[in-house]
């Protein structure tokens, strides 16, 4: 029988839209984002700090990778079917103090044992790590090509104000530029969206950076999404209305027709709820584009 995951965990309710197997050696994020999740509830004082620190139990780096591993290889098998592994939902992988751990699990994982890996960054200098290890210019790992086995998101929100000591949007935009130009497919989180015509220009910008797929969803507080007005700080915003949510999904939906796919995540059914939109429920509406995709699509397999 296995025994209790330590570095790797199964998400559940809004994680688990993202990927039902993540990495999470390490918990806090330098980042420092006003929305963070991570600081809300009774362990946001644990999770939610102002700088990555590794887990409870794990010594030192070497000993996250060893105990990482270990995990993966008992359930490599599980970890495939069920799309591969993601990185990560108690840090952010590709700041200054986490990234040579997740990448060093990362290629290990799709260079020896085939599995698929996510990321999702609000870094952009994990370009420079790229470089001084010859990762974009080889990717050949254990003479195995790897490239198709990554994929590298980055969560945009269109405002850098609440985001404080995360890379500017406009500069992640450029490292998805780079990394989709070197052939890896390349994703964006538009979530939170904070309003819709911000989210609008950022997914404009992802795309005409070689973005293949978003992940869209709305401002939730404890998995519900925000009907009031609300602020981060001196920061202040508009309660979203639903004839505007709606009319964003269809602008969306026309700009990426034939360029991306599309997850439109539970909190706009949620937000629609039971009104019906032209005649539809809000499954039907958030559904009925071609390139519009359910929860279990995967950017590796391009299927639903």
């Amino acid at each position: 029988m296995s025994k209790t995951l330590k570095i790797l965990s199964r998400p559940k309710g809004n994680a688990e839209e993202y990927g039902k197997w993540s990495v999470n050696p390490y918990i806090g994020c330098s980042n420092l984002c006003n929305y963070c999740y991570l600081k809300k509830g009774p362990s946001g004082a644990y999770l939610g700090q102002g700088a990555p620190v590794l887990k409870k139990g794990v010594v030192n780096e070497e000993h996250a990778y060893h105990l990482a591993m270990a995990e993966i290889i008992e359930h490599r098998d599980e970890i495939i079917r069920d799309g591969g592994l993601f990185m990560t939902f108690t840090s952010d992988p590709c700041v200054e103090e986490t990234q040579e751990t997740f990448f060093q699990i990362a290629l290990d994982s799709a260079g020896y044992l085939e599995i698929p890996v996510m990321f999702l960054t609000k870094s952009a200098d994990f370009i420079n790590f790229w470089r001084y290890t010859n990762i974009v210019s080889g990717m050949i790992c254990r003479g195995r090509e790897i490239k198709r086995l990554l994929a590298f998101g980055w969560t945009l929100t269109g405002h850098d104000e609440l985001e404080p000591n995360a890379s500017p949007n406009d500069k992640r935009i450029n490292a998805m530029r780079l990394v989709s130009a070197n052939g890896f497919k390349t994703w964006a989180s538009i979530e939170p969206v904070i309003d819709f015509d911000a989210s609008y220009r950022m997914i404009q910008q992802a795309l005409d950076a070689g973005c293949q797929h978003f992940k869209i969803g709305l401002l939730t507080n404890n998995t519900r999404v925000v009907r009031k007005d609300f602020s981060f700080g001196e920061h202040q915003f508009k309660a979203f209305d639903l004839a505007e949510c709606c009319q964003f999904v269809g602008y969306v939906m026309e700009l990426t027709e034939g360029r991306a796919t599309v997850y439109w995540k539970q909190s706009f059914v949620d937000f629609i709820g039971d009104e019906p939109v032209h005649g539809m429920t809000a499954q039907e509406f958030l559904r009925q584009w071609p390139h519009s995709v359910g929860k279990d699509w995967s950017i590796f397999k391009k299927e639903g």
